[in-house]
C-alpha cells in the first residue's frame, strides 16, 4: 500500500527566481519546501506546500470544484504523480465525495458525469518534469466516510475481517474535514438515512475566525490554508511588523467555536449516540477537535491515521470492486488536502 498526501493549494506562477539569492548565507540551512510543478497540455500549475511563496493560492470551495476544472486536475495529477511515479500505469479509481453531494441525486449525477468525462481514459502529465502516463480504466464514487467504514472492516484484499455480527450492527461514522462535516450510518449493508447527513461545519469555520481576528487586530491577511496550518500548531505564532505574535488564545477560541458547531450538528442527528454499536471518528479535523468530541462521545473511537482513513478504505473497496485491475486507487479529494492510496 502506497500513500500520498498533498495540501489542496493551487496557484499560477513559477518557482524560477532567476539569479536572485542571498549568496552563501543560509546555504547550509534546510531549504524551504517548494511546491510541485504540475504540467499538461501546455499549462503549468504550482501545487501543494509552499505555493504562497510564489503565487496567490486559488481558494475555491464550492462542491462543483470537485468534479472538473484546472484546480482539481492539477491536484489529481500532482498526487497521482507522487504516488505512482514516472512511466506507464493503469489503474481503477474509487473517489470519495461529501455526503451532501451524493445525497442530492441531480448534483451527484452531474458531478459524477463530469468527473468520469475527463478522468476515464489516457492522461499524460509531468510532475517536476517527470512524465507519467496513466490510463484510468474505471471510476466509481462513494461517500467519503464510507471509506472510513471500509478501512475499519476490510483488509487490503477487500475481504471483510471483522466479526460477522459487525456487518449487521448499527455503525455511525463522523468525518470532519476542512469544509465538510459528514455523518454516515450503516447497518446490514444499507445506509441508514435517519442518521446520515452533511454540513459545512468543518475546520473552515475555525480558519475563518483566525483570518478575521488576525486581519482586525494586526492588519495582516492570511489565506484559509495558512490559518488552518496555524490551528494545528501547538503554539501558533505569526511574524508581523517586526514582532512575533502569539496566536495561541485566538487559535484556542477558534477551535472551541468549531468544536461547538460540530457537536451541535452531531447532537441534532445522533442525540447522545448511544444507539450505535460502534461510533467511529475520522478526518483531519478530528485531530484538532478530538478532546471536545471524545468528552461528548467518550465511547467513540478515532480511527488510526484519521487523515488518510477514507482514502485507505476506498482503495480497499476498489480492490474488492476491481479485482483484476493492475492498480486500484482510493482518492479522497478534501478541501484541506488530497489523499490517495494505491494497492
Amino acid at each position: 500500500m502506497n500513500t500520498a498526501i498533498l495540501p489542496a493549494i493551487v496557484g499560477v506562477g513559477t518557482t524560477d527566481t532567476g539569479l536572485l539569492s542571498l549568496g552563501a548565507l543560509g546555504r547550509n540551512r534546510r531549504a524551504a519546501e517548494t511546491p510541485l510543478r504540475v504540467a499538461w497540455d501546455g499549462t503549468t500549475y504550482l501545487v501543494g506546500t509552499g505555493v504562497e511563496r510564489f503565487a496567490r493560492p486559488v481558494e475555491r470551495l464550492d462542491f462543483r470544484r470537485l468534479a472538473d476544472g484546472p484546480e482539481i486536475r492539477a491536484l489529481t495529477y500532482g498526487t497521482l504523480g507522487q504516488l505512482l511515479g514516472p512511466g506507464e500505469h493503469q489503474a481503477a479509481l474509487v473517489v470519495g465525495f461529501p455526503v451532501e453531494v451524493l445525497a442530492d441525486k441531480a448534483l451527484a449525477q452531474a458531478v459524477l458525469q463530469q468527473l468520469r468525462g475527463w478522468l476515464v481514459g489516457v492522461h499524460e502529465f509531468t510532475v517536476d518534469e517527470q512524465t507519467t502516463r496513466l490510463t484510468v480504466l474505471q471510476v466509481q464514487a462513494l461517500a467519503q466516510p464510507a471509506g472510513a467504514y471500509f478501512a475499519w472492516g476490510l483488509d487490503e484484499r477487500g475481504k471483510w475481517t471483522r466479526p460477522t455480527a459487525d456487518l449487521q450492527a448499527l455503525v455511525g461514522i463522523a468525518d470532519a474535514g476542512f469544509n465538510t462535516l459528514d455523518i454516515f450510518t450503516v447497518q446490514g449493508g444499507q445506509v441508514v438515512a435517519r442518521f446520515t447527513g452533511g454540513d459545512t461545519a468543518g475546520m473552515r469555520r475555525a480558519a475563518e475566525i483566525v483570518v478575521q481576528g488576525v486581519r482586525q487586530k494586526y492588519g495582516v491577511t492570511l489565506s484559509l490554508h495558512q490559518a488552518d496550518a496555524l490551528l494545528r500548531e501547538r503554539r501558533p505564532t505569526l511574524a508581523s511588523a517586526g514582532q512575533s505574535l502569539d496566536l495561541t488564545a485566538l487559535a484556542q477560541q477558534a477551535r472551541a467555536t468549531a468544536a461547538s458547531g460540530v457537536i451541535s450538528f452531531l447532537e441534532s442527528r445522533w442525540g447522545n449516540g448511544r444507539q450505535f454499536a460502534h461510533l467511529l471518528f475520522t478526518g483531519g479535523g478530528m485531530l484538532a477537535l478530538q478532546e471536545s468530541l471524545l468528552a461528548q462521545y467518550p465511547y467513540g473511537v478515532i480511527l488510526p491515521e484519521p487523515v488518510t482513513a477514507n482514502a485507505t478504505g476506498l482503495a480497499r473497496y476498489a480492490r474488492r470492486l476491481y479485482p483484476e485491475a493492475p492498480v486500484v486507487i482510493g482518492l479522497d479529494p478534501g478541501f484541506g488536502g488530497f489523499k490517495v492510496v494505491a494497492l
